[in-house]
């Protein structure tokens, strides 16, 4: 006889078992979650993409005084390189997204999403800071991208503290053979 504390085994009258929870746990790395934001984000920069390349002729925002979608989608800075951002981000978000499917079959994969989890949550953030030091407005769009982003980054959490903890490791192997190739002690 089972229970969420554990089995009592009918051979040994009183003695209980202690079950493994850790199967029935949920999941710190929520991957459905964060391919469903991955869309969400995809599906915001398509009428940026639009607009910017002039597909077509308007990019409306809720009615806020805070937003000015054209005006800053339009403008010098969203066009690194002369590239519409929206573009860009379509090919990083669709490259996230790529990542998050592949990443339950492969190595490579899950170890590249952690870092490219922190590098769009991180982009997002600044993307967002620089449109309000810079136009004073955001672009609605954007930061529906930008939240996205943290949704995604809050999903794939245990993704990004694994990248970070192989990277610390990485720079703590290059550190350590380092100094014995210098004869340095520790």
């Amino acid at each position: 006889m089972c229970s969420r504390w554990g089995c009592r085994d009918r051979e040994s009258e009183g003695v209980v078992k202690v079950v493994d929870s850790s199967a029935n746990a949920p999941r710190a790395d929520n991957r459905p979650l964060l391919i469903v934001a991955s869309c969400v984000a995809l599906a915001t920069l398509v009428p940026v993409a639009l607009y910017q390349l002039k597909l077509i002729s308007e990019l409306p925002d809720p009615p806020l005084n805070v937003f000015d979608s054209e005006r800053i989608t339009m403008s010098r800075t969203a066009h690194p390189m002369g590239v519409p951002d929206g573009l860009l981000g379509f090919a990083s978000f669709g490259t996230t997204l790529t990542l998050a499917l592949l990443a339950n079959r492969n190595r490579t994969a899950k170890r590249l999403l952690g870092a490219k989890l922190g590098m769009d949550v991180s982009v997002a953030a600044i993307n967002a800071v620089r449109q309000v030091a810079e136009f004073g407005k955001l672009c609605s769009w954007c930061t529906g991208t930008a939240l996205s982003a943290g949704v995604m980054a809050y999903a794939g959490r245990q993704s990004i503290r694994e990248a970070v903890d192989e990277g610390v490791s990485l720079v703590e192997n290059f550190r350590s053979k380092s100094l014995h190739s210098s004869g340095i002690p520790d």
